[in-house]
C-alpha cells in the first residue's frame, strides 16, 4: 500500500495507557510501513509532583516506541490543552500529508486497525461528503448489513 496516512498519537499523563496504545498500533500489519508522531503534552502550572513524575513516566514510554517506519515525538514545554494540541498538530500533518490517523492515548486498536483507517482513506480521498472516517461506532441493537456505513454525526 502507498501513500499510508501518518498516524498521531496524543499523550499527557498516563503512561499505562500509552503504552497499552503503543504496543497495539505496533501491532498493526502496516505500523513497520508508518510513520508515528507522538505529542506529549506538558504539565500544567498547578501539576502535583506526582502528576508531574506521570508526565515524565510517559515521555519515557513514549521514547521508547518501536515498530514504526519512524517515531517523531514532540514534548510540549508547557501544557497546551488537548484541544490545541490536537487542532495544532493535526493541522501541522494534514498540511504536510494531505492524510492523518488521530488516537488519544487510551485507544487500543486491532491489529486491521491501520488497514481499515488508510483503505478507507484513500477509498473516500474525493468524496466530498466524507469529513472524516472512524474506527468507532455508537453502541447499537439494530443489525447492519455492510461492514462499513454513513452516520450523519460526527465520532469521537
Amino acid at each position: 500500500m502507498t501513500n499510508l496516512a501518518p498516524i498521531i498519537v496524543f499523550a499527557y499523563d498516563r503512561p499505562d495507557h500509552l503504552r497499552r496504545t503503543l504496543d497495539a498500533l505496533a501491532k498493526n500489519d502496516l505500523a513497520s510501513q508508518s510513520e508515528l508522531y507522538i505529542y506529549c503534552d506538558g504539565a500544567k502550572e498547578s501539576a502535583s509532583a506526582e502528576q508531574v513524575e506521570r508526565i515524565r513516566d510517559n515521555r519515557k514510554v513514549a521514547h521508547g516506541a518501536d515498530g514504526f517506519k519512524s517515531i517523531t515525538i514532540i514534548e510540549r514545554e508547557k501544557n497546551v490543552g488537548l484541544k490545541a494540541n490536537i487542532v495544532g498538530a493535526v493541522t501541522e500533518i494534514v498540511n504536510k500529508y494531505g492524510r492523518v490517523i488521530t488516537l488519544e492515548d487510551d485507544i487500543v486498536t486491532s491489529v486491521g486497525f491501520l488497514r481499515y483507517m488508510n483503505d478507507a482513506l484513500e477509498l473516500y480521498k474525493d468524496d466530498e461528503q466524507v469529513m472524516h472516517v472512524s474506527g468507532y461506532i455508537y453502541p447499537h441493537t439494530s443489525k447492519i448489513r455492510t461492514e462499513t456505513l454513513f452516520l450523519k454525526v460526527y465520532s469521537q
